[in-house]
């Protein structure tokens, strides 16, 4: 072999090792840690290995190849979890041309969200300095909107942020009616037939995939019907299905269908939860609650019908978790949290509906919402309470690698703040 050859395959070498073999062990010693799902540790440390929490205690063993850092006076929580956005797959609202939310039609339950999301979105960096580590990003358009996927919030391709692909598939509940008080009789009929067929059209698409799952069981599957076939894990139970509502009786629809169709519900809005706790009790449905800041629906209801709502669903037992929605309010899910706090939600629940409980609700809890031995290691370290306004996350962890706490916010704040 030349020396020339020699230098190729070496150089070969190294780009085919796998990045893993690169990878470098951290440890964060002297901090409270907030395990959420456990007994809160006063003062210990956490090792860091191939991504993954590889020890917690007081008093585990660093190894002298650990980077440590010392995070004396700070609190170690898990990174916090928005699980309903359109995080990389939307920029700018006014902009359509950085617009992927959704596509023509009805019926698009085989699209993915995976497929469009760009991992450099700037909503990316400014969400998880507020310590956001994980989104579920999915479309927004039509009947059937499409798949969701879970990606942690770094890294510079699709491969590096995904935590799970097609993790639920979206389907947009028709809305109740909504016309202005001076609506003609006849618009106000026109608005019911049209609703009328929304429902019809998704009673009939979801028994046609279930008369096509039964095709793909007996191995009888003739030409390939894509969105039809997405639906085969809904319809089987094995996918949950994501429907979006706000009104009580958008709520109580959306259950029925769920309940005729044997669907593994999820409901996300749900901004009148507050009139059927004791229905999504009963259930047994989690809900996914945004809209804490948004006005009350009605004029007669309470001007705190909205904030005390994640207080009423936790009193009531109802397995719930906050979603800011969006991409530019994602940034704002521990202060919503916090918000409900102020409103009769017990602290210790308005974490966990941040962390551990939309975990629970995505089926993502093996790996994530927790600190623990074996999950990846999504921490944020603060020196305060996360859920207010006043703390910051000092440092950040994102599936094992420390990521800068800086974005475009804080680098004009940087800038302005030393103005003469």
């Amino acid at each position: 072999m030349t020396a020339k050859h020699f230098v190729f395959a070496l150089l070969a070498s190294f780009v085919l090792l796998p990045v893993s073999g690169f990878a470098q062990m951290y440890a964060i010693r002297n901090v409270r840690i907030v395990t959420v799902s456990g007994a809160t540790i006063p003062n210990g440390h956490i090792l860091i290995q191939d991504g993954k929490i590889a020890a917690i205690g007081p008093s585990i063993t660093i190894p002298s190849s650990a980077k440590v850092i010392d995070a004396k006076g700070l609190t170690a929580y898990p990174g916090m979890i928005d699980a309903h956005t359109v995080i990389g797959l939307t920029e700018i609202d006014s902009i359509s041309a950085t617009q992927d939310t959704n596509e023509l039609g009805d019926l698009n339950p085989h699209m993915k969200a995976s497929a469009a999301i760009n991992p450099l979105s700037e909503h990316v960096a400014i969400t998880r300095v507020n310590g956001v580590t994980t989104v579920a990003s999915a479309p927004v358009g039509g009947l059937f909107a499409g798949q969701a996927a879970i990606i942690n919030l770094d890294g510079w391709v699709m491969k590096d942020i995904l935590l799970k692909d097609s993790a639920a598939t979206i389907i947009n509940f028709p809305r109740d009616i909504r016309l202005p008080a001076n609506a003609t009789e006849r618009q106000r009929r026109d608005a019911e037939d049209a609703r009328r067929k929304r429902l019809e059209l998704l009673r009939k698409t979801l028994r046609d995939a279930q008369s096509y799952a039964r095709l793909v069981d007996a191995k009888v599957d003739g030409d390939s019907d894509l969105a039809l076939r997405s639906l085969v894990p809904v319809v089987k139970g094995e996918m949950p299905a994501i429907f979006t509502v706000d009104t009580a009786a958008e709520i109580r629809g959306a259950l029925d269908i769920a309940e005729e169709f044997k669907l593994k519900a999820i409901l996300s809005g749900c901004s009148e939860a507050w009139r059927v706790v004791d229905l999504l009790k009963s259930k047994s449905v989690p809900v996914l609650f945004s809209g804490l800041l948004d006005l009350p629906t009605s004029d007669l209801d309470a001007y705190d019908s909205h904030y005390s709502t994640p207080a009423a669903l936790s009193k009531a037992g109802v397995k719930f978790a906050f979603t800011a929605g969006g991409a530019s309010s994602v940034r704002d899910l521990p202060f919503q949290a916090g918000m409900a706090v102020g409103f009769g939600l017990d602290k210790d629940e308005a974490l966990k509906a941040v962390t551990l409980y939309p975990a629970q609700i995505l089926n993502i809890a093996d790996k994530v919402g927790s600190i623990q031995e074996g999950k990846v290691a999504n921490i944020i370290i603060t020196d305060g309470d996360p859920l207010e306004l006043l703390s910051h996350v000092k440092h950040l962890f994102i599936a094992g690698k420390p990521v800068e706490v800086k974005n475009k916010h804080t680098d004009l704040y940087d800038t302005f703040s030393k103005r003469p």
